[in-house]
């Protein structure tokens, strides 16, 4: 039973990380319909970035984390401009190639940078161990989810309540509409894609702390959350949170109990059986965020 404990506990913790990088690319989806295959790759770039700011300047960890933020932003502004908005009313096979190529810029950046090493953050936090009865816990697993919950909450919050969120759920509603109606679509692209672009990048900042990044890390998350995005059914944020908690979950079990060598394996099997049997998602298909 700790045993279970342990593996279900890593399970949620990777499964929040999961929920933030599909939640960006929900967004993507919902909003601007555009699939955006090197997604993951700033979620790697947030893992290294916080690497050469914490570990080899030196910075705070608090200090770090805002740098990278306000870099994925800016980073998040560049995408849109250069590759999403001039792809944005094109083929899906037009975005695809874009995306990809993206994806493989990104990551080449990353080797030619930081090299082809694993490098790791480990902070105070993610050295202390918590002993919860017959359980160890890393205290950073409370930091990861405590972030995604927050971040859950503001995006919620941000979507519903503000003017520019609004926008956001009405293109995601009927893009023509928006346009009848004076709203500046590509405003709303670009600051979902920002907002997208920050988040993948967050979640590779409070993970990076526990788990190894590498160049190769971006393409693996990248897939981590099309298969949370899928199983939750296109454009369904809550689905695709409550998928990516499953999915950790499973990986982790997967992960102890068969090997972790073959957890990836989960991730590919998970989602050829839900396009197979229930092609809409877990959660039926909603169309909007």
């Amino acid at each position: 039973m700790e045993i279970f404990l342990q593996y279900l506990i890593a399970g949620i913790t990777n499964g929040a990380t999961y929920a933030l990088v599909a939640l960006g690319l929900t967004l993507l989806v919902g909003v601007a319909r555009l699939v955006n295959f090197a997604h993951g790759d700033f979620f790697m770039l947030g893992g290294y970035l916080l690497v050469f700011l914490f570990v080899d300047k030196e910075i705070p960890y608090l200090l770090s984390i805002v740098i990278t933020l306000i870099v994925m932003l800016i980073l998040g502004l560049l995408f849109e401009r250069i590759v999403v908005h001039p792809t944005i009313n094109k083929t899906w096979r037009e975005q695809l190639v874009a995306t990809l190529a993206t994806s493989i810029i990104l990551s080449n950046v990353a080797i030619l940078f930081w090299g082809t090493t694993p490098r790791l953050a480990p902070t105070k936090l993610s050295l202390t161990i918590l002993r919860l009865g017959p359980i160890t816990i890393s205290s950073h697993r409370f930091v990861v989810f405590f972030v995604a919950v927050i971040s859950f909450i503001a995006l919620s919050f941000f979507t519903k309540n503000t003017k520019i969120g609004k926008a956001m759920r009405a293109a995601s509603q009927n893009r023509d509409a928006c346009l009848i109606y004076g709203i500046n679509v590509n405003f709303v692209s670009l600051v979902t894609v920002t907002i997208s672009t920050m988040m993948s990048g967050l979640a590779g900042v409070i993970i990076t702390p526990l788990y190894n990044v590498s160049p190769t890390v971006g393409s693996v998350m990248t897939l981590k959350a099309l298969t949370s995005v899928v199983m939750g059914g296109l454009g369904n944020t809550t689905g695709a949170i409550i998928s990516a908690f499953i999915l950790g979950i499973v990986e982790a079990l997967f992960s102890g109990y068969v090997s972790s060598q073959y957890q990836d394996v989960a991730s590919f099997v998970i989602m050829i059986l839900i396009l197979v049997f229930r092609p809409h998602g877990m959660f039926g298909k909603k169309v909007g965020i």
